[in-house]
């Protein structure tokens, strides 16, 4: 997590590009379903909302879809407001264009991790059910019976095996039956809402902002670190133990472990480049000062004749020449600072703010 970093207000947007776009789609789908199903057209939970990867009624950019689709007001509701609180912190921090990279991979990783648990507690029947209608006999449904572990099926499968009993010659009406009661069954997964992919999000903003206050109930404040590893801890009980209130926990649980993934990939890739730019810094690993390619306050003229380095960022107005100079000596010393400290110490001496000062300014 980072060290105690806060939000701030300025340079802020409450409501960024990428979130503002995310909640109008979310928005809009959810009000097409609801027309949709009232006008009898179709379902679209049906055909954008997730199925099971072996369901007749799968589709691979339901990997996409079902992050937009919600069941009703209230999950739509929640699932935007978290959006909204927690995301335009991390897409003012991160930009838009990695808040919304990471807002997909979170929902897809959301969704892999639900059918994979899913594939590990219906695999096994799953399987049987392929063995009878592979080699179809009493035998082999039999065995089905016996074996499955699936409390909902257990019922019709037992009627079914009874009636092949008294009627043997009923295989083949059983064959098409077993079938039917296969693909209607894989079809019942159906996974909707944008949930795996806010809970990706919840877990950037404690990664990145781990001191800030969360408002309980808009009351009691936690700090976000915590928030977010009790939330964690939490799906990972109910998804251990089941709950009856149809929420995919491991889903959530999924959206969290992919962000964690994706952060640490991210980082990892920052400290390599920072690495490089302390030889570039050096004259490609000399230690002599003079091979240092300096490239600060370069004032480059873009193609309106406007200084590139020539606005102040904290006042919003141009800088004079005196005082362009200034800041230029000033980066000058401070690098030469961090430098001077990598040749006592090395560069993993260096702090957060010392690597990123040094990353930022051997790309201007």
């Amino acid at each position: 997590m980072s060290n105690g970093q806060q939000i701030g207000l300025g340079g802020f947007n409450i409501l960024p590009k990428g979130v503002k776009n995310l909640l109008i789609i979310n928005t809009l789908m959810f009000f097409a379903t609801v027309v949709f199903a009232r006008t009898g057209m179709c379902d679209l939970n049906k055909w954008l909302g997730l199925h099971y990867f072996k369901a007749p009624d799968f589709h691979l950019w339901q990997f996409i879809t079902y992050m937009f689709m919600h069941g009703n007001f209230g999950h739509l509701f929640f699932n935007m407001f978290a959006l909204w609180m927690f995301g335009a912190a991390v897409e003012n921090y991160w930009g838009t264009r990695k808040f919304l990279l990471y807002y997909l991979a979170t929902g897809i990783g959301a969704a892999l991790t639900h059918y994979l648990i899913t594939y590990i507690e219906v695999g096994p029947t799953m399987a049987l059910f392929n063995q009878f209608l592979e080699a179809p006999s009493l035998d082999t449904y039999r065995y089905l019976v016996e074996n499955n572990t699936i409390t909902q099926l257990q019922s019709t499968l037992q009627n079914n095996y009874q009636v092949l009993q008294q009627s043997p010659d009923s295989l083949n009406d059983l064959v098409v039956a077993t079938i039917s009661i296969q693909d209607s069954y894989l079809n019942s997964f159906l996974l909707i809402g944008a949930s795996g992919a806010i809970y990706g999000i919840l877990l950037a903003f404690g990664f990145l902002f781990p001191n800030s206050p969360i408002y309980i109930y808009f009351l009691f404040p936690i700090k976000a670190k915590w928030f977010v590893l009790i939330f964690g801890a939490i799906e990972l009980i109910y998804g251990v133990i089941g709950t009856p209130d149809g929420v995919a926990h491991f889903a959530h649980l999924g959206g969290m472990i992919f962000g964690i993934l994706l952060i640490w990939l991210w980082h990892r890739n920052d400290t390599r480049n920072q690495q490089q730019t302390f030889y570039q810094f050096n004259g490609g690993g000399s230690s002599d000062r003079q091979n240092t390619r300096w490239q600060f306050g370069k004032r480059e003229r873009s193609t309106d004749g406007k200084s590139k380095y020539y606005v102040s960022h904290e006042s919003g107005r141009p800088l004079s020449d005196e005082d362009f100079n200034a800041r230029r000596q000033a980066e000058k010393e401070r690098i030469d600072q961090i430098l001077d400290k990598i040749s006592q110490r090395g560069y993993d001496a260096l702090s957060k703010e010392e690597k990123d000062l040094l990353f930022k300014y051997s790309n201007k």
